[in-house]
């Protein structure tokens, strides 16, 4: 008998919209909030963890990220040039979706590497710009903006063009 036969511990997640993934324990542990749902609930090992606050789309992207990456014993260059792919391959509302998910379950990491993502992507990007990455509604009016923009015009400068 081989060893690669062994089984391992297998978590079942549900998704906010009922999905259920059954995932390696290894894996599920790398998820701060499913840890803690186990060390408050050593009992509840067959049933399954609910996410109330993440998609199933989520979860699964989130799942394949640690498959793929190796958890969290990857080489450090690795690990880097990875995430930069991640990212690259991903959309502003994915990026900001799995950031609340990754903050939901506590995956400080992949928390930090999402935020960064969001960081180098409206750097130096107008106000507009960065209102409609955010969803904000521009509550000034034309003469509020004008006064502002005049009185801190060195904020406006060098500005690189949107990507839209």
């Amino acid at each position: 008998m081989s060893t690669d036969t062994v089984k391992t511990k297998k978590i079942i997640l549900r998704t906010a919209d009922k999905e259920e993934f059954e995932v390696d324990e290894a894996i599920a542990m790398e998820f701060g909030t499913v840890k803690s749902f186990f060390e408050e609930n050593p009992d509840a090992s067959e049933e399954p963890v609910p996410l109330p606050n993440v998609s199933s789309q989520c979860l699964l992207t989130i799942i394949e990220y640690f498959k793929s990456r190796g958890g969290s014993s990857s080489a450090e260059d690795e690990a880097k040039a990875y995430n930069e792919e991640f990212v690259k391959a991903r959309d502003n509302e994915s990026i900001k979706e799995l950031i609340l998910a990754a903050n939901y379950l506590n995956i400080k990491d992949m928390l930090d590497m999402l935020t960064q993502a969001v960081a180098d992507r409206i750097k130096n990007k107008s106000v507009e710009y960065v209102r409609r990455f955010f969803g904000v509604e521009n509550d000034y009016s034309p003469e509020e903006e004008a006064e502002l923009r005049s009185r801190n015009e060195w904020a406006f400068e060098g500005v690189d063009p949107d990507d839209d």
